[in-house]
C-alpha cells in the first residue's frame, strides 16, 4: 500500500496531474520498475482520452505498493521534460501536515488487477478489485463493499470440463 502522505500529494495535485501528464510517457518506465503489469497497461491503453488514460493511471498508483510514488516521480524525473520536472517540484512540496493517515487505510485494498488469496482451514478468500469473496462449506459470500451478499449454493461439476463450478440453483428461496 502507498505512504498516506504520499497518496494524499498525488490527491491533492490531481488536476495538475491530469492536465499536463502524458501517461504513455510513463507506463513502460512503471512497467520495468514492477509498478504495472502487462494488463495494467492495457487497461490505460483502452482508454480513449488522454484525460482518461490519466485518470486511469493516477487511480492505480495508489493500490500499486509503497514504492508506486517513488517510481512514478522517477518516471516523470526520466523524461527530463520541464513540465514533468515542474510537476514533481509540486508534488515535493506539496504540503502534507493535515493529512490523516488512517483516512487512506479503507481506500486501497485491493488493486486495479492484483488479489490476494489467502488459505485457511475453513473458507478461501480471495479479495479482488474491493470485492472479498470467501468460499468454503458450500457458501459463496461476496462483499462489495458497504453491504454484504450472502448466497448459499452447492459446488456443482460443469459436464463439459469437470471441474467445481457455483451454480444458483432453480429451486432455491430467498
Amino acid at each position: 500500500m502507498m505512504d498516506p502522505y504520499d497518496q494524499a500529494r498525488l490527491r491533492k495535485n490531481h488536476t495538475k496531474l491530469m492536465d499536463h501528464v502524458e501517461t504513455p510517457h510513463l507506463v513502460n518506465y512503471l512497467y520495468e520498475k514492477g509498478v504495472l503489469s502487462i494488463d495494467d497497461i492495457e487497461r490505460i491503453q483502452a482508454k480513449e482520452t488522454t484525460k482518461d488514460k490519466n485518470f486511469q493511471l493516477l487511480t492505480m498508483l495508489p493500490r500499486r505498493g509503497e514504492d508506486a510514488y517513488g517510481h512514478f516521480v522517477d518516471a516523470m524525473k526520466d523524461q527530463k521534460v520541464r513540465v514533468y520536472d515542474e510537476l514533481v517540484e509540486l508534488l515535493e512540496k506539496t504540503d502534507v501536515s493535515d493529512v490523516d493517515p488512517k483516512k487512506f487505510t479503507s481506500q486501497t485494498r485491493g488493486g486495479a488487477s492484483g488479489f490476494t488469496h489467502n488459505s485457511g482451514s475453513t473458507a478461501n478468500t480471495m479479495q479482488v478489485n474491493n470485492t472479498s469473496i470467501v468460499r468454503g462449506s458450500g457458501n459463496v459470500v461476496i462483499n462489495a463493499g458497504p453491504g454484504c451478499t450472502i448466497n448459499r449454493y452447492p459446488a456443482v461439476t460443469t459436464r463439459h470440463t469437470g471441474s467445481a463450478a457455483y451454480r444458483k440453483p432453480t429451486n432455491i428461496r430467498k
